[in-house]
Order: C-alpha cells, then structure tokens, then sequence
C-alpha cells in the first residue's frame, strides 16, 4: 500500500465508509484533507470529483463551501482554499500564497 492509498482509506474510515462524506468532508484542517480522495487537489481528477459532486448533492455542497470560507476568514489566506475555491466556482485563477504570512506559524501550535 502506497502513501496515497493509506490517506484514501484512512478518510473512508473516518467518514464512516461513506466516499460522499470523504467528498464533502467538512474537516478543512485536518492535514489530510488536500489528499483524502488518495491525490491531490491539483490533480484534475479532483476538479472532476467536486463538479459531480455539486451536481448529485447542491445544497451539501454549498454548506462545505460555506464552512470553507468561514474557516479561511478566521484563518491566513490559505492557498488550499484559493486553489479549491477557483476549482469548485471557476470565479478565479488560484493566487499565490500570502509571502508575509509564515505557513509554518499555523502547525507550529498545535
């Protein structure tokens, strides 16, 4: 079993088997997350994935995109939800990440 495919089930555990809740998992910071369908959310299997998704379930699909930007606005201008964001609304290209912003201060606490 490789990296990706341990990730993958690790998601599908915690979200009680279900590849729907893995989908729309709520849990943004979790650093998992990016990678709980077992690739990236630069793959484009993953813009794929989500544009299912909001087709088959609308209305969860906007309460994730609703927790997802209350989680960036207490949060730094995380580029995970920039590149999340451009993906699921096609709105915007993803930015760069914010250069003042030390990511590390965000895992350093915890």
């Amino acid at each position: 079993m490789n990296k990706s495919q341990a990730i993958k089930l690790k998601c599908l555990d915690c979200a009680g088997d279900s590849p729907k809740e893995v989908t729309l998992c709520h849990i943004v910071d979790c650093p998992l997350w990016q990678f709980r369908f077992g690739y990236s959310t630069k793959d484009k299997r993953y813009k794929k994935r989500m544009e299912a998704a909001k087709r088959k379930y609308p209305e969860v699909y906007r309460e994730m995109l609703q927790i997802l930007s209350e989680y960036t606005e207490n949060m730094a201008n995380l580029p995970e939800y920039v590149q999340i964001h451009a993906v699921l609304e096609k709105k915007k290209e993803p930015e760069e990440p914010n250069k003042d912003f030390p990511m590390q201060a965000l895992y350093a606490s915890k």
